[in-house]
C-alpha cells in the first residue's frame, strides 16, 4: 500500500491527538513500567512509577502482559480512574518488552450506551421481554455477587478458564428488515436457548450483545472440566436452536442457525462496577481467541482451538480438523469442528 500524502498524514495526526489522547507504556518481560509518556494526565494515570509492576498500577491490564501475540487490541475497556479506552498492546520482538497505547474511547462508548439505551427503550415496550430477562441472566450468579461470595478476588486475578461465544448467523439482516417488535420477540425465543445450557452446566453468562451471547467456564466450582461443560452447552444450545427452527419453520418464520467458538487458557476475571452495580467480566487473548473462532463458525458448526479439544474428557474423535487465518493473527491456527446436528438427527 503507497504512502498516503504528507497532508493527510499531518491531519490524522491532528485528529489522533486532539480526539484520542493518545498515552503509552513500555512495560519489560517482567511486567514492571519502563517508561511512559503522552496525554497521561487526560487519562489520569499522570504519577505512575517507572520500575514498579504496571499491574499494580493499572489492574485493567491485569493478565494482558506479556502479550502473547504481536498485537492485540481491545476495546471500550473501564479502567479504575472512571475512563473509558481503547486498549493496543504490541510486542516488541527485539526488545521483548511490551507497548501499551491508551486511546480514549469515552465518545464512541456513548455512542453504544444510546444505541443500547434505544434498544432499552423497545425493550420495555414488551413485559415479556423483561421477565424473560430477569429469569434468564443467572440468579445464582446474581446472588453470588449481592452475597460477596462469588469465588474470585474483586479486584481480579489470572484463571485457566474456558471461553465461549455463541452467535445468530444472518440475524443482523433479519433486524433491519423486521419491526422492533417482531425482532425482540425473536431474541425472545433464541436467548433462553443459549442461556439455560450454560447454567445447567456451571458457566457465567459474561455479556449478552443482541443475538450474541458470551459465557466463562471454570470459575465456578465444579468436578467436571471446563473444557467439557463448554463443549456440552454448545452441543445442547444447537439443539435447543434446531427445535426452535423447527417450530418457527412450521408457523412460516425464518429460520436462524448458530455458530458458536470456544478458547481455552489463562484470563483474566473479576468484578467491574460499582458495589451497588457490578458484574462479573473475563478479558484476556483466549477471549479474543473464541470470539474470532465464533465469527468463522459456519451455520451449526462449533469451533475449538487445540487446548479445548486435547482437554476434553470423552469422545473427541467426533471433531474434524481446520485450518483458519484469523484476524490479529500472523500464523494460520489449528483449530477443531464438531456439526452436532447430523448425530443428533
Amino acid at each position: 500500500m503507497s504512502q498516503p500524502p504528507a497532508i493527510l498524514t499531518q491531519y490524522l495526526m491532528d485528529v489522533l491527538l486532539e480526539e484520542r489522547h493518545p498515552a503509552y507504556l513500555e512495560v519489560d518481560e517482567a511486567g514492571c513500567l519502563l517508561r511512559c509518556g503522552g496525554a497521561l494526565g487526560h487519562h489520569g494515570i499522570d504519577s505512575l512509577q517507572v520500575g514498579a509492576p504496571v499491574e499494580d498500577q493499572l489492574p485493567f491490564l491485569l493478565g494482558l502482559l506479556p502479550c502473547p501475540d504481536p498485537r492485540m487490541v481491545l476495546s471500550s475497556v473501564q479502567t479504575e480512574q472512571d475512563r473509558c479506552v481503547d486498549v493496543h498492546i504490541l510486542q516488541d520482538a527485539q526488545s521483548g518488552s511490551s507497548w501499551v497505547i491508551l486511546l480514549d474511547a469515552r465518545s464512541e462508548h456513548q455512542q453504544k450506551q444510546a444505541m443500547q439505551q434505544k434498544g432499552n427503550e423497545l425493550s420495555l415496550r414488551s413485559q415479556k421481554q423483561s421477565r424473560v430477562l430477569n429469569s434468564h441472566l443467572g440468579k445464582s450468579v446474581a446472588q453470588l455477587l449481592m452475597e460477596d461470595s462469588l469465588p474470585i478476588r474483586s479486584s481480579g486475578e489470572r484463571r485457566q478458564a474456558t471461553i465461549m461465544f455463541s452467535d445468530l448467523r444472518d440475524f443482523t439482516p433479519f433486524s433491519e428488515r423486521s419491526p422492533p417488535e417482531e425482532v425482540f420477540a425473536t431474541l425472545n425465543q433464541y436467548i433462553p436457548a443459549m442461556l439455560n445450557p450454560i447454567q445447567a452446566h456451571s458457566g457465567i453468562v459474561d455479556k449478552i450483545a443482541g443475538d450474541a451471547v458470551m459465557a466463562v467456564f471454570g470459575v465456578l466450582g465444579t468436578l467436571a472440566s471446563a473444557p467439557q461443560l463448554a463443549v456440552d452447552t454448545a452441543i445442547e444450545i444447537l439443539r435447543n436452536v434446531d427445535r426452535l427452527n423447527a417450530q418457527r419453520a412450521s408457523q412460516g418464520q425464518d429460520y436462524l442457525e448458530a455458530g458458536i467458538g470456544i478458547a481455552t487458557g489463562p484470563v483474566a476475571v473479576g468484578l467491574i462496577g460499582t458495589r451497588e452495580r457490578r458484574g462479573f467480566s473475563a478479558i484476556g487473548h483466549h477471549v479474543n481467541f473464541a470470539s474470532r473462532l465464533q465469527g468463522q463458525a459456519r451455520p451449526g458448526e462449533i469451533l475449538v482451538d487445540e487446548e479445548t479439544h486435547r482437554l476434553l474428557t470423552n469422545d473427541g474423535q467426533r471433531f474434524a480438523e481446520r485450518t483458519l487465518t484469523l484476524k490479529g493473527l500472523a500464523a494460520p491456527v489449528r483449530v477443531f469442528s464438531l456439526f452436532p446436528h447430523t448425530r443428533i438427527r
